[in-house]
């Protein structure tokens, strides 16, 4: 299968990237500079074009024959301004995409981003269908969550709020994540339609976080909760993590204020057997040697 992957240098991109070609497809992927990329990376059966989304002009064109599409470009901030450059992207997508006979293009959100169903409804309008994917919590090697996790674990006492001790997430593991925008691929049940898809466990946060604690941290330390995040905890949380992505970091931590579960699952597509997340924990540190973080 052909198939045109936009935001290979995301989180879930860049690990569907070897994904997909270890399951023999042939790849064209839209790189801001290919001669960087091609520098950088040693992939057969790809090709590389210059696009950077947000300038048109810059966009190569796409071949004709392309089967179906991942636009997986990265999430840019939640304010206004950047909203409409994050639109902007999509549009000059799709309007590349819709000269090519694509049938179908996969993307994936967070659950309730009010930012990302705007990028969806460009997605939507483009001659292909589209398969739209929202997940709760993504658990890998060097997720943002697990960053997350880390940052609050570093010190003692761990301090958290009492509205995230008591928020509800479905994590699942990059690994059933990749499996799942596989099924997805050309399976006409998906197209036209949007699916939550989650793990086998609703956690807590403060579940995860001693579950993250037992398998992670050789000493159990203590944990207060505070009844509100102050300022100076927010700044430090979000300054902690902005090297890594700062807009990521700052939708997750806002996101910890309600429950996040998916209330939409299509069975056709999960894995015949997701991890939990202690197991997904286990996995990562078994690959690490050491810690979660990789």
């Amino acid at each position: 299968m052909k198939i045109l992957l936009a935001g290979a240098n995301s989180y879930v991109g860049s690990r569907l990237l070897p994904f997909l070609l270890d399951k023999g497809h042939e790849i064209v992927y839209v790189a801001r500079d290919k001669q960087y990329f091609a520098g950088h990376n040693k992939y057969n059966n790809i090709t590389v074009l210059n696009g950077d989304l947000l300038r048109r002009q810059s966009i190569e064109a796409f071949p004709e024959n392309i089967d179906a599409a991942f636009y997986l470009a990265n999430r840019l901030t939640q304010t206004s301004g950047f909203a409409a450059l994050e639109a902007l992207s999509a549009q000059n997508f799709m309007d590349r995409l819709n000269l090519t006979q694509c049938k179908q293009v996969i993307t994936i959100g967070a659950v309730g981003s009010a930012a990302r169903t705007h990028v969806e409804n460009i997605l939507a309008n483009g001659k292909a269908a589209l398969t739209g994917l929202q997940t709760s919590m993504v658990i890998g090697e060097g997720s943002i969550a697990l960053e997350l996790f880390e940052a609050l674990t570093q010190n003692t006492p761990i301090v958290i709020t009492k509205t995230w001790a008591k928020t509800l997430l479905q994590p699942i593991y990059i690994g059933d994540v990749l499996t799942i925008l596989h099924n997805c691929l050309l399976n006409k049940s998906t197209y036209n339609h949007m699916f939550e898809i989650g793990g086998p466990q609703q956690l807590s946060f403060k579940q995860m976080m001693l579950l993250y604690i037992a398998v992670n941290k050789e000493e159990k330390p203590g944990v207060v909760i505070l009844p509100f995040l102050n300022s100076k905890l927010a700044s430090y949380l979000v300054n902690f993590l902005s090297p890594i992505s700062y807009p990521d970091a700052q939708a997750l931590i806002q996101n910890l204020d309600k429950d996040s579960v998916c209330e939409n699952i299509n069975p056709a597509i999960m894995p015949a057997e997701s991890l939990t997340f202690k197991q997904s924990l286990i996995l990562i540190h078994d690959k690490s040697g050491e810690k979660v973080l990789a």
